[in-house]
Protein backbone atom coordinates (compact mmCIF):
# COMPACT_ATOMS: atom_id res chain seq x y z
CA UNK A 1 0.00 0.00 0.00
CA UNK A 2 1.79 3.53 -1.14
CA UNK A 3 1.24 6.57 1.27
CA UNK A 4 2.96 4.99 4.63
CA UNK A 5 6.13 5.66 4.03
CA UNK A 6 6.48 7.36 6.83
CA UNK A 7 6.18 4.65 8.85
CA UNK A 8 9.71 3.54 7.66
CA UNK A 9 13.42 3.87 7.71
CA UNK A 10 16.00 3.99 5.07
CA UNK A 11 17.22 0.56 7.09
CA UNK A 12 16.44 -3.03 5.88
CA UNK A 13 16.99 -6.47 4.09
CA UNK A 14 19.47 -6.45 1.13
CA UNK A 15 19.17 -9.89 0.53
CA UNK A 16 17.86 -13.34 2.22
CA UNK A 17 17.92 -16.67 2.11
CA UNK A 18 17.24 -19.99 3.58
CA UNK A 19 19.01 -23.44 4.25
CA UNK A 20 17.90 -26.88 5.66
CA UNK A 21 18.58 -30.30 6.26
CA UNK A 22 17.05 -32.27 3.17
CA UNK A 23 16.25 -35.49 5.37
CA UNK A 24 12.76 -35.34 6.90
CA UNK A 25 10.43 -37.50 8.20
CA UNK A 26 6.46 -37.95 7.82
CA UNK A 27 4.22 -36.78 10.38
CA UNK A 28 1.68 -39.42 9.63
CA UNK A 29 4.18 -42.13 9.93
CA UNK A 30 5.30 -40.31 13.61
CA UNK A 31 1.95 -40.53 15.04
CA UNK A 32 1.28 -44.38 13.97
CA UNK A 33 4.27 -44.92 15.34
CA UNK A 34 3.49 -43.47 18.80
CA UNK A 35 -0.19 -44.40 19.08
CA UNK A 36 -1.42 -41.41 18.10
CA UNK A 37 -4.53 -40.22 15.85
CA UNK A 38 -2.70 -38.76 12.67
CA UNK A 39 -5.34 -36.19 12.58
CA UNK A 40 -4.43 -34.74 16.23
CA UNK A 41 -0.99 -33.53 14.73
CA UNK A 42 -2.37 -33.03 10.63
CA UNK A 43 -5.39 -31.23 11.70
CA UNK A 44 -4.88 -30.21 15.23
CA UNK A 45 -1.39 -28.93 14.94
CA UNK A 46 -1.16 -28.29 10.95
CA UNK A 47 1.64 -30.27 10.28
CA UNK A 48 2.89 -32.18 7.54
CA UNK A 49 7.16 -32.98 8.10
CA UNK A 50 9.57 -32.87 10.03
CA UNK A 51 13.27 -31.95 9.25
CA UNK A 52 15.81 -33.65 10.56
CA UNK A 53 19.57 -32.89 10.93
CA UNK A 54 21.67 -35.82 10.42
CA UNK A 55 24.10 -37.36 13.66
CA UNK A 56 26.80 -34.70 11.90
CA UNK A 57 24.74 -32.16 10.90
CA UNK A 58 24.63 -28.77 13.30
CA UNK A 59 23.83 -24.94 13.27
CA UNK A 60 27.29 -24.50 11.93
CA UNK A 61 25.91 -26.79 8.77
CA UNK A 62 22.71 -24.95 8.29
CA UNK A 63 23.99 -21.37 9.28
CA UNK A 64 26.85 -21.61 7.03
CA UNK A 65 24.72 -22.31 3.82
CA UNK A 66 22.13 -20.04 4.67
CA UNK A 67 24.82 -17.07 4.79
CA UNK A 68 26.78 -18.10 1.83
CA UNK A 69 23.05 -18.63 0.07
CA UNK A 70 22.45 -14.51 0.86
CA UNK A 71 26.21 -13.06 0.10
CA UNK A 72 25.47 -15.29 -3.09
CA UNK A 73 21.76 -14.30 -3.57
CA UNK A 74 22.47 -10.68 -3.72
CA UNK A 75 25.69 -10.43 -5.58
CA UNK A 76 27.40 -9.23 -2.20
CA UNK A 77 30.89 -9.21 -1.78
CA UNK A 78 31.55 -10.95 1.48
CA UNK A 79 35.01 -8.33 2.65
CA UNK A 80 31.77 -5.95 2.55
CA UNK A 81 30.07 -7.46 5.82
CA UNK A 82 31.26 -5.66 8.89
CA UNK A 83 28.60 -7.14 11.32
CA UNK A 84 28.21 -10.58 11.08
CA UNK A 85 24.95 -11.59 14.12
CA UNK A 86 24.05 -14.70 14.93
CA UNK A 87 20.68 -15.93 16.45
CA UNK A 88 20.67 -19.18 17.86
CA UNK A 89 19.56 -21.39 21.50
CA UNK A 90 21.10 -24.28 20.06
CA UNK A 91 24.21 -23.70 21.40
CA UNK A 92 27.37 -25.55 20.14
CA UNK A 93 30.27 -24.11 22.27
CA UNK A 94 29.99 -22.47 25.48
CA UNK A 95 31.97 -19.56 24.79
CA UNK A 96 33.91 -19.40 21.66
CA UNK A 97 31.42 -17.25 19.05
CA UNK A 98 29.74 -19.38 16.38
CA UNK A 99 29.59 -16.08 14.45
CA UNK A 100 33.26 -16.29 14.73
CA UNK A 101 33.06 -19.60 12.94
CA UNK A 102 30.63 -18.50 10.25
CA UNK A 103 33.03 -15.10 9.47
CA UNK A 104 36.18 -17.43 9.11
CA UNK A 105 34.49 -19.79 6.73
CA UNK A 106 32.56 -16.42 4.58
CA UNK A 107 35.56 -14.79 4.53
CA UNK A 108 34.03 -11.85 5.84
CA UNK A 109 35.95 -8.89 6.65
CA UNK A 110 38.25 -9.42 10.02
CA UNK A 111 37.34 -5.70 10.61
CA UNK A 112 34.05 -6.31 11.74
CA UNK A 113 31.84 -6.99 14.80
CA UNK A 114 30.60 -10.38 15.42
CA UNK A 115 28.34 -11.79 18.31
CA UNK A 116 25.71 -14.72 18.90
CA UNK A 117 22.29 -13.54 20.29
CA UNK A 118 20.46 -15.94 22.97
CA UNK A 119 17.04 -14.78 23.39
CA UNK A 120 15.22 -18.24 22.98
CA UNK A 121 13.38 -17.13 20.01
CA UNK A 122 13.93 -14.24 19.67
CA UNK A 123 17.73 -13.76 19.36
CA UNK A 124 17.50 -13.40 15.98
CA UNK A 125 15.27 -10.46 15.79
CA UNK A 126 17.35 -8.69 18.47
CA UNK A 127 20.27 -9.45 16.41
CA UNK A 128 18.43 -7.72 13.77
CA UNK A 129 17.68 -4.76 16.01
CA UNK A 130 21.29 -4.52 16.80
CA UNK A 131 22.30 -4.48 13.45
CA UNK A 132 19.68 -1.68 12.60
CA UNK A 133 21.45 0.67 15.28
CA UNK A 134 24.74 -0.05 14.45
CA UNK A 135 23.87 0.98 11.09
CA UNK A 136 21.99 4.21 12.29
CA UNK A 137 24.58 5.29 14.11
CA UNK A 138 27.31 4.41 11.52
CA UNK A 139 29.52 2.12 13.81
CA UNK A 140 28.73 -0.19 10.86
CA UNK A 141 27.03 -0.23 7.29
CA UNK A 142 26.34 -3.58 6.28
CA UNK A 143 25.50 -6.69 8.70
CA UNK A 144 25.19 -10.23 7.94
CA UNK A 145 22.36 -12.24 10.65
CA UNK A 146 22.11 -15.95 10.42
CA UNK A 147 19.72 -17.45 12.57
CA UNK A 148 19.93 -21.34 12.29
CA UNK A 149 18.98 -23.47 14.78
CA UNK A 150 17.53 -27.15 15.35
CA UNK A 151 14.90 -27.94 17.99
CA UNK A 152 14.49 -30.79 19.82
CA UNK A 153 12.01 -32.45 22.53
CA UNK A 154 12.08 -35.81 24.24
CA UNK A 155 11.01 -38.98 22.81
CA UNK A 156 7.10 -39.57 22.95
CA UNK A 157 6.78 -36.17 24.45
CA UNK A 158 3.96 -34.15 23.77
CA UNK A 159 5.88 -31.83 21.80
CA UNK A 160 7.62 -34.12 20.00
CA UNK A 161 5.79 -33.47 16.48
CA UNK A 162 6.65 -29.82 16.17
CA UNK A 163 10.68 -30.69 16.71
CA UNK A 164 12.39 -28.99 13.22
CA UNK A 165 15.13 -27.04 11.72
CA UNK A 166 16.58 -24.54 9.78
CA UNK A 167 18.58 -20.97 9.14
CA UNK A 168 17.55 -18.10 7.55
CA UNK A 169 19.95 -15.40 6.78
CA UNK A 170 19.73 -12.06 5.16
CA UNK A 171 21.96 -8.72 4.77
CA UNK A 172 20.63 -5.10 6.78
CA UNK A 173 22.29 -2.14 5.37
CA UNK A 174 21.02 1.80 4.23
CA UNK A 175 19.07 1.76 1.07
CA UNK A 176 18.43 -1.91 0.94
CA UNK A 177 16.74 -3.47 -2.52
CA UNK A 178 14.52 -5.71 -1.04
CA UNK A 179 12.27 -4.29 2.17
CA UNK A 180 12.55 -1.77 4.74
CA UNK A 181 11.86 -1.94 8.53
CA UNK A 182 9.47 0.22 10.60
CA UNK A 183 11.03 3.41 12.76
CA UNK A 184 9.57 1.75 15.82
CA UNK A 185 8.65 -1.67 17.22
CA UNK A 186 6.16 -3.16 19.44
CA UNK A 187 7.96 -4.78 22.51
CA UNK A 188 6.97 -6.44 25.50
CA UNK A 189 9.04 -8.63 28.11
CA UNK A 190 8.65 -10.43 31.37
CA UNK A 191 10.37 -13.45 33.94
CA UNK A 192 7.83 -16.52 32.43
CA UNK A 193 8.84 -19.95 32.65
CA UNK A 194 6.97 -20.82 29.47
CA UNK A 195 9.80 -22.82 28.18
CA UNK A 196 13.29 -23.26 28.95
CA UNK A 197 16.39 -25.94 28.41
CA UNK A 198 18.79 -26.11 31.39
CA UNK A 199 22.40 -25.78 30.44
CA UNK A 200 24.14 -28.96 28.83
CA UNK A 201 20.45 -30.48 28.42
CA UNK A 202 19.50 -31.08 24.86
CA UNK A 203 15.71 -31.47 25.07
CA UNK A 204 13.89 -28.26 25.98
CA UNK A 205 10.75 -28.60 28.71
CA UNK A 206 7.53 -27.11 27.66
CA UNK A 207 4.68 -26.38 29.91
CA UNK A 208 1.22 -27.23 27.57
CA UNK A 209 -1.43 -24.70 27.60
CA UNK A 210 0.42 -22.20 30.15
CA UNK A 211 3.15 -22.21 27.42
CA UNK A 212 0.45 -21.58 24.66
CA UNK A 213 -1.46 -18.80 26.96
CA UNK A 214 1.74 -17.18 27.41
CA UNK A 215 2.67 -17.20 23.52
CA UNK A 216 -0.60 -15.36 22.64
CA UNK A 217 -0.76 -13.41 25.12
CA UNK A 218 2.38 -11.56 24.34
CA UNK A 219 1.57 -11.33 20.99
CA UNK A 220 -1.05 -9.12 21.56
CA UNK A 221 0.59 -7.09 24.05
CA UNK A 222 3.39 -6.33 21.57
CA UNK A 223 0.41 -5.80 18.68
CA UNK A 224 -0.59 -3.46 21.07
CA UNK A 225 2.42 -1.52 21.70
CA UNK A 226 3.39 -1.18 17.70
CA UNK A 227 0.04 0.29 17.76
CA UNK A 228 0.46 2.64 20.71
CA UNK A 229 3.48 3.66 19.17
CA UNK A 230 2.94 4.07 15.04
CA UNK A 231 -0.93 4.55 15.36
CA UNK A 232 -3.52 2.11 13.40
CA UNK A 233 -1.64 0.18 10.41
CA UNK A 234 -2.49 -1.71 7.61
CA UNK A 235 -0.63 -4.79 6.48
CA UNK A 236 -0.93 -6.98 3.18
CA UNK A 237 0.67 -9.87 5.79
CA UNK A 238 0.67 -11.03 8.82
CA UNK A 239 3.41 -14.01 10.15
CA UNK A 240 4.20 -14.75 13.56
CA UNK A 241 6.87 -17.40 15.26
CA UNK A 242 5.30 -20.58 15.02
CA UNK A 243 5.78 -23.43 17.81
CA UNK A 244 3.49 -25.04 15.65
CA UNK A 245 1.92 -23.91 12.04
CA UNK A 246 -1.80 -23.62 13.91
CA UNK A 247 -0.30 -20.91 16.85
CA UNK A 248 -0.12 -18.23 13.85
CA UNK A 249 -4.46 -18.55 13.47
CA UNK A 250 -4.80 -18.22 16.72
CA UNK A 251 -2.81 -15.09 16.82
CA UNK A 252 -4.84 -13.91 14.18
CA UNK A 253 -7.83 -14.75 15.72
CA UNK A 254 -6.59 -13.12 19.18
CA UNK A 255 -6.17 -9.79 17.01
CA UNK A 256 -9.72 -10.26 15.02
CA UNK A 257 -11.83 -10.92 18.51
CA UNK A 258 -9.98 -8.97 21.03
CA UNK A 259 -8.89 -5.80 18.84
CA UNK A 260 -11.06 -5.77 15.73
CA UNK A 261 -14.51 -7.67 16.47
CA UNK A 262 -16.56 -4.72 18.00
CA UNK A 263 -16.41 -2.97 14.24
CA UNK A 264 -17.32 -6.27 11.95
CA UNK A 265 -21.06 -5.02 12.95
CA UNK A 266 -20.78 -2.05 11.36
CA UNK A 267 -19.20 -3.10 8.40
CA UNK A 268 -21.94 -5.47 7.60
CA UNK A 269 -24.51 -2.94 7.44
CA UNK A 270 -22.88 -1.71 3.94
CA UNK A 271 -22.03 -3.14 0.64
CA UNK A 272 -18.39 -4.44 -0.09
CA UNK A 273 -17.99 -1.47 -2.24
CA UNK A 274 -18.68 1.52 0.27
CA UNK A 275 -16.58 -0.20 2.92
CA UNK A 276 -13.31 1.94 2.72
CA UNK A 277 -12.01 2.16 6.14
CA UNK A 278 -8.95 0.89 8.16
CA UNK A 279 -10.40 -1.98 9.41
CA UNK A 280 -12.37 -3.53 6.27
CA UNK A 281 -8.95 -2.88 4.81
CA UNK A 282 -7.60 -5.05 7.48
CA UNK A 283 -10.00 -7.89 7.68
CA UNK A 284 -9.73 -7.77 3.63
CA UNK A 285 -6.05 -8.25 4.00
CA UNK A 286 -6.09 -10.48 6.47
CA UNK A 287 -8.96 -13.14 5.10
CA UNK A 288 -7.72 -12.92 1.34
CA UNK A 289 -3.91 -12.11 1.66
CA UNK A 290 -3.23 -14.37 4.49
CA UNK A 291 -6.66 -16.56 4.06
CA UNK A 292 -7.73 -17.18 7.77
CA UNK A 293 -9.14 -20.59 7.86
CA UNK A 294 -13.05 -19.18 7.30
CA UNK A 295 -14.97 -21.67 9.84
CA UNK A 296 -12.40 -21.33 12.24
CA UNK A 297 -13.03 -17.67 12.34
CA UNK A 298 -16.78 -17.86 12.06
CA UNK A 299 -16.75 -20.46 14.98
CA UNK A 300 -15.04 -17.91 17.35
CA UNK A 301 -17.43 -15.24 16.49
CA UNK A 302 -20.28 -17.15 17.02
CA UNK A 303 -18.93 -17.55 20.48
CA UNK A 304 -18.47 -14.43 21.04
CA UNK A 305 -22.47 -13.67 20.47
CA UNK A 306 -22.51 -12.46 16.88
CA UNK A 307 -26.31 -12.62 15.21
CA UNK A 308 -27.16 -15.41 13.09
CA UNK A 309 -28.19 -12.64 10.46
CA UNK A 310 -24.63 -11.21 10.78
CA UNK A 311 -22.50 -14.23 10.60
CA UNK A 312 -24.75 -15.28 7.18
CA UNK A 313 -23.61 -12.29 5.70
CA UNK A 314 -19.89 -12.70 7.00
CA UNK A 315 -19.90 -16.01 6.01
CA UNK A 316 -21.12 -15.21 2.23
CA UNK A 317 -18.38 -12.53 2.28
CA UNK A 318 -15.69 -15.10 3.63
CA UNK A 319 -17.02 -17.79 1.37
CA UNK A 320 -17.06 -16.03 -1.68
CA UNK A 321 -13.65 -14.58 -1.58
CA UNK A 322 -11.05 -16.82 0.63
CA UNK A 323 -12.84 -20.56 0.25
CA UNK A 324 -10.41 -23.14 0.08
CA UNK A 325 -7.44 -21.42 0.66
CA UNK A 326 -4.77 -21.99 2.86
CA UNK A 327 -2.45 -19.63 4.97
CA UNK A 328 0.36 -18.71 2.64
CA UNK A 329 3.62 -18.94 4.25
CA UNK A 330 2.35 -21.57 6.52
CA UNK A 331 3.76 -24.10 4.48
CA UNK A 332 7.11 -22.66 6.02
CA UNK A 333 6.35 -24.54 9.65
CA UNK A 334 4.14 -27.18 8.30
CA UNK A 335 7.26 -28.58 6.25
CA UNK A 336 9.92 -27.99 8.15
CA UNK A 337 8.75 -27.85 11.81
CA UNK A 338 9.99 -25.08 14.77
CA UNK A 339 12.90 -23.50 13.67
CA UNK A 340 13.26 -21.34 16.92
CA UNK A 341 15.20 -18.47 15.19
CA UNK A 342 14.79 -18.99 11.99
CA UNK A 343 10.46 -19.52 12.19
CA UNK A 344 9.14 -16.00 11.32
CA UNK A 345 12.36 -14.98 9.23
CA UNK A 346 11.82 -18.23 6.69
CA UNK A 347 8.15 -17.16 6.74
CA UNK A 348 8.84 -13.15 5.47
CA UNK A 349 11.04 -15.14 3.30
CA UNK A 350 8.73 -17.10 1.35
CA UNK A 351 5.98 -14.37 1.16
CA UNK A 352 9.12 -11.88 -0.29
CA UNK A 353 9.73 -14.83 -2.88
CA UNK A 354 5.97 -16.25 -4.17
CA UNK A 355 3.49 -13.83 -2.74
CA UNK A 356 4.13 -10.05 -2.21
CA UNK A 357 4.07 -7.06 -4.14
CA UNK A 358 5.86 -3.92 -4.95
CA UNK A 359 5.27 -1.56 -1.80
CA UNK A 360 3.39 -4.43 0.26
CA UNK A 361 3.80 -4.19 4.33
CA UNK A 362 4.34 -7.62 5.96
CA UNK A 363 4.10 -7.77 10.06
CA UNK A 364 5.79 -9.26 12.03
CA UNK A 365 5.42 -11.09 15.64
CA UNK A 366 9.11 -12.40 16.69
CA UNK A 367 8.46 -14.33 20.08
CA UNK A 368 11.04 -15.57 22.57
CA UNK A 369 9.87 -17.61 25.71
CA UNK A 370 11.27 -16.83 28.86
CA UNK A 371 9.65 -14.40 27.65
CA UNK A 372 9.65 -11.38 25.27
CA UNK A 373 7.92 -10.60 21.83
CA UNK A 374 8.81 -8.16 19.22
CA UNK A 375 6.55 -6.70 16.36
CA UNK A 376 7.36 -4.37 13.56
CA UNK A 377 6.37 -4.15 9.71
CA UNK A 378 8.55 -4.48 6.87
CA UNK A 379 7.74 -2.25 3.20
CA UNK A 380 8.53 -4.66 0.22
CA UNK A 381 10.50 -2.39 -2.37
CA UNK A 382 9.86 -2.77 -5.99
CA UNK A 383 13.97 -3.94 -6.76
CA UNK A 384 12.83 -7.18 -4.88
CA UNK A 385 12.30 -8.85 -7.44
CA UNK A 386 15.56 -8.80 -9.00
CA UNK A 387 17.34 -10.41 -5.95
CA UNK A 388 14.21 -13.23 -5.50
CA UNK A 389 15.19 -14.16 -9.26
CA UNK A 390 18.03 -16.05 -7.83
CA UNK A 391 17.49 -19.65 -6.06
CA UNK A 392 17.56 -21.19 -4.13
CA UNK A 393 14.45 -20.18 -2.44
CA UNK A 394 12.06 -21.61 0.37
CA UNK A 395 10.27 -24.16 -2.20
CA UNK A 396 13.18 -25.71 -3.33
CA UNK A 397 14.11 -26.76 0.19
CA UNK A 398 10.10 -27.92 0.04
CA UNK A 399 10.38 -30.18 -3.19
CA UNK A 400 13.40 -31.41 -3.35
CA UNK A 401 14.01 -33.79 0.41
CA UNK A 402 14.81 -37.27 1.33
CA UNK A 403 12.57 -39.04 3.29
CA UNK A 404 14.35 -40.65 6.91
CA UNK A 405 12.81 -43.95 7.98
CA UNK A 406 11.88 -43.86 11.75
CA UNK A 407 14.62 -46.03 13.04
CA UNK A 408 16.70 -43.12 11.11
CA UNK A 409 15.25 -40.64 13.37
CA UNK A 410 15.49 -42.32 16.94
CA UNK A 411 19.23 -43.14 15.85
CA UNK A 412 19.84 -39.42 14.97
CA UNK A 413 17.79 -38.27 17.72
CA UNK A 414 19.86 -40.04 20.21
CA UNK A 415 23.13 -39.51 18.30
CA UNK A 416 24.03 -42.82 18.35
CA UNK A 417 23.84 -43.07 13.96
CA UNK A 418 26.55 -44.53 12.40
CA UNK A 419 27.85 -42.54 9.73
CA UNK A 420 29.02 -43.51 6.83
CA UNK A 421 32.27 -42.42 5.86
CA UNK A 422 33.24 -42.23 2.04
CA UNK A 423 36.02 -40.63 0.49
CA UNK A 424 36.74 -39.26 -2.94
CA UNK A 425 38.04 -36.66 -5.29
CA UNK A 426 35.93 -33.88 -6.73
CA UNK A 427 36.77 -31.48 -9.26
CA UNK A 428 34.72 -28.08 -9.71
CA UNK A 429 31.53 -28.35 -11.77
CA UNK A 430 31.57 -26.32 -14.95
CA UNK A 431 29.57 -24.26 -13.86
CA UNK A 432 30.54 -23.70 -10.34
CA UNK A 433 32.16 -20.37 -11.42
CA UNK A 434 34.96 -19.99 -8.68
CA UNK A 435 31.82 -20.09 -5.84
CA UNK A 436 33.32 -22.21 -2.90
CA UNK A 437 35.31 -21.36 0.16
CA UNK A 438 39.10 -21.64 1.31
CA UNK A 439 40.22 -23.38 4.11
CA UNK A 440 43.61 -23.25 5.77
CA UNK A 441 44.63 -26.57 7.82
CA UNK A 442 48.09 -28.11 9.30
CA UNK A 443 49.55 -31.89 8.60
CA UNK A 444 47.74 -33.25 11.47
CA UNK A 445 44.59 -31.64 10.42
CA UNK A 446 43.98 -29.36 12.79
CA UNK A 447 42.50 -25.46 11.81
CA UNK A 448 44.51 -22.65 11.25
CA UNK A 449 42.75 -19.19 11.69
CA UNK A 450 43.39 -16.97 8.04
CA UNK A 451 44.66 -14.18 10.45
CA UNK A 452 47.92 -12.37 10.10
CA UNK A 453 50.78 -13.55 13.21
CA UNK A 454 48.63 -16.37 14.08
CA UNK A 455 48.25 -18.63 11.09
CA UNK A 456 50.24 -21.45 12.69
CA UNK A 457 48.43 -24.15 14.47
CA UNK A 458 47.22 -23.77 18.10
CA UNK A 459 48.70 -26.91 19.37
CA UNK A 460 52.14 -26.75 17.40
CA UNK A 461 51.61 -29.33 14.60
CA UNK A 462 53.94 -28.53 11.45
CA UNK A 463 52.26 -27.81 8.37
CA UNK A 464 50.43 -25.26 6.43
CA UNK A 465 47.97 -25.90 3.94
CA UNK A 466 45.73 -23.89 1.65
CA UNK A 467 42.85 -25.86 -0.07
CA UNK A 468 39.60 -24.28 -1.77
CA UNK A 469 36.75 -26.29 -1.80
CA UNK A 470 33.91 -25.50 -4.99
CA UNK A 471 30.50 -25.46 -3.98
CA UNK A 472 29.31 -27.28 -6.84
CA UNK A 473 31.59 -30.52 -8.07
CA UNK A 474 31.83 -33.54 -9.90
CA UNK A 475 33.35 -36.82 -8.53
CA UNK A 476 36.77 -37.32 -9.84
CA UNK A 477 37.44 -41.05 -8.16
CA UNK A 478 36.82 -44.02 -9.96
CA UNK A 479 37.18 -45.90 -6.44
CA UNK A 480 35.83 -44.72 -3.37
CA UNK A 481 37.54 -45.55 0.05
CA UNK A 482 35.06 -46.53 2.88
CA UNK A 483 37.17 -45.75 6.14
CA UNK A 484 35.81 -46.34 9.49
CA UNK A 485 36.16 -42.56 10.97
CA UNK A 486 36.82 -39.28 9.50
CA UNK A 487 40.58 -38.21 9.29
CA UNK A 488 40.99 -34.95 8.53
CA UNK A 489 44.53 -35.48 7.61
CA UNK A 490 43.44 -37.20 4.11
CA UNK A 491 42.39 -33.18 3.04
CA UNK A 492 46.20 -32.70 1.86
CA UNK A 493 46.19 -36.01 0.01
CA UNK A 494 43.33 -34.40 -2.13
CA UNK A 495 40.36 -36.20 -0.67
CA UNK A 496 36.90 -35.45 0.84
CA UNK A 497 33.90 -36.78 2.29
CA UNK A 498 31.81 -37.89 0.04
CA UNK A 499 28.00 -39.43 -0.01
CA UNK A 500 28.01 -43.09 -0.35
CA UNK A 501 25.62 -43.17 -3.26
CA UNK A 502 26.97 -40.77 -5.98
CA UNK A 503 28.17 -41.62 -9.49
CA UNK A 504 30.35 -39.40 -11.83
CA UNK A 505 27.15 -37.47 -13.79
CA UNK A 506 25.96 -36.36 -10.55
CA UNK A 507 26.13 -32.44 -9.92
CA UNK A 508 27.53 -32.29 -5.99
CA UNK A 509 27.47 -29.49 -3.49
CA UNK A 510 28.73 -29.02 -0.65
CA UNK A 511 27.82 -29.20 2.86
CA UNK A 512 29.56 -28.74 6.18
CA UNK A 513 29.72 -31.47 8.56
CA UNK A 514 31.05 -32.12 12.04
CA UNK A 515 33.67 -34.26 12.56
CA UNK A 516 35.40 -35.90 16.15
CA UNK A 517 38.79 -37.45 15.56
CA UNK A 518 39.03 -40.59 17.14
CA UNK A 519 41.87 -39.11 19.71
CA UNK A 520 39.96 -36.32 20.80
CA UNK A 521 36.98 -37.56 21.74
CA UNK A 522 36.93 -38.08 25.48
CA UNK A 523 34.62 -36.38 27.30
CA UNK A 524 37.29 -34.22 29.25
CA UNK A 525 38.19 -32.37 25.94
CA UNK A 526 35.51 -29.83 25.42
CA UNK A 527 36.21 -28.71 21.61
CA UNK A 528 36.28 -32.04 19.83
CA UNK A 529 39.25 -31.47 17.34
CA UNK A 530 40.10 -27.74 16.24
CA UNK A 531 38.81 -28.57 12.41
CA UNK A 532 35.67 -29.55 13.92
CA UNK A 533 33.45 -29.18 10.57
CA UNK A 534 34.69 -30.32 7.27
CA UNK A 535 32.96 -30.60 3.15
CA UNK A 536 31.15 -33.26 2.47
CA UNK A 537 29.91 -33.71 -0.96
CA UNK A 538 25.89 -34.61 -1.89
CA UNK A 539 24.32 -34.70 -4.74
CA UNK A 540 21.75 -31.85 -6.14
CA UNK A 541 18.52 -31.42 -8.22
CA UNK A 542 20.42 -28.30 -9.93
CA UNK A 543 22.90 -25.40 -9.90
CA UNK A 544 21.86 -22.29 -8.72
Amino acid sequence: MIGNEYLFSNIGIDSIAFYAPRHFLDIEELAIKRGVDPAKYKDGLLLKEMRLPEVDEDIISIGLKAGYNALLRGNINPKEIDALFCGTETVTYSVKSVSNIFAEFLNISPNSITQDIYNACAGGTLAILNAIALIEKDVISKALVISADISSYTLNSPSEATQGSGAIAMVICKNPRMATFSKKFGKISGNINDFFRPAHEKDAQVFGHYSLDTYLRFQLQAYDDLVNQIGDFYADFYTFHAPFSKMPLKCVQQIIEKRWANNINNLLNYSRSDLTTSIFKKLDSVMQNISVLPEYVYLKLKEKGFSSDNLEKLSNWVVSNVKGSVLPHLRVPMHFGNMYNASVWAQVCDIIENNANDNDTIYFGSYGSGATCISGLLKVIPTFQAIISHGPKVNDFIQNKTQATFNDYEQWKSGSGTLDIVLGKIVAHEENDDRGFLLHFCDEGCIIPNFKGLDYCPKGHSGFHTRFFPLYATLESDDLVHAPIFDARVLKDGLVRVSHNINKHNILEYEMRRVAPKDESNASYTAIGLLNWVPMYIPVHQIF
